[in-house]
């Protein structure tokens, strides 16, 4: 909605109300209560012989076009995925069907890859942390 002009024709109809009647309307609230602009609106189309009746139909233009405004502004949907920003990002997915969590787990390793991976394990360095506890600091 544009709440800057609703709000300045509705700070006007305030105006001329406390002048017309001694009794005015609250702004912010024409904005959030749909209901309570309506009854304002009507009260003001009652006062011939006044700007009233021609500011109520200038807040009623102005919520209209406001509201095209915000259906335009908002616009179809955007179809975002995570996949296909993912995808845009780093290529396409090369990952089967079976990698995915409701697949088969990993395949178990056979003896001559365990085997590598054990001394693989075993001839690594330890780490600056194991080798202060080693150190008795």
């Amino acid at each position: 909605m544009n709440t800057r002009r609703c709000t300045k024709i509705a700070a006007r109809m305030n105006a001329l109300l406390v002048q017309a009647l001694g009794q005015g309307i609250d702004p912010a609230r024409m904005l959030n209560e749909p209901l309570y602009a309506r009854d304002v609106l009507l009260v003001c189309d009652a006062l011939h012989g006044t700007d009233l009746p021609e500011l109520a139909r200038l807040f009623r233009q102005a919520q209209a076009a406001a509201e095209t405004g915000h259906e335009e502004r908002q616009g179809p949907p955007s179809g975002f995925s995570p996949s296909r920003f993912l995808n845009s990002i780093f290529g396409p997915s090369t990952s089967s069907p079976a990698s995915t969590l409701d697949g088969p787990g990993p395949a178990l390793r056979t003896a001559e890859t365990a085997e590598t991976t054990e001394t693989t394990e075993t001839t690594k360095r330890p780490g600056w942390l194991a080798r202060l506890r080693d150190s008795g600091k």
